[in-house]
């Protein structure tokens, strides 16, 4: 008959509780990090773009990331699913500062901010 070790018995059961807690774990992160990004972009949003992205909210749209890439570079906010920034900003009556640019994405060029649709 083979008998374990307390040490061994001991590091069975922390193998055991860390395979179980992991996934819970991971649920609740990703959970939190959703809300925060929600709260983020609410509170980093321009007041010129704030329109837009409350209707896209209200359409069931959801915020995938927001950040710079280098601080000289516009605050992004990527959304999902895609939309038509054009048809938006038409809906919407967006004028000056706030403009479709180039890239297809709504951005205001007072604020540095910008709404940026996913790629598909």
């Amino acid at each position: 008959m083979l008998l374990f070790a307390r040490n061994d018995l001991i590091l069975i059961l922390l193998v055991i509780a860390a395979t179980i807690a992991t996934p819970i774990v991971l649920r609740l992160r990703r959970r939190s990090h959703a809300q925060f990004l929600q709260d983020f972009s609410d509170t980093e949003i321009c007041d010129h773009l704030r329109p837009a992205l409350s209707l896209l909210k209200s359409r069931g749209h959801r915020i995938l990331r927001v950040g710079q890439v280098r601080p000289n570079m516009p605050l992004e906010i990527h959304i999902a699913p895609p939309f038509d920034p054009r048809k938006l900003a038409e809906e919407l009556k967006l004028a000056d500062p706030v403009f479709v640019s180039d890239r297809n994405v709504l951005y205001c060029r007072q604020d540095w901010c910008e709404i940026r649709p996913q790629s598909p």
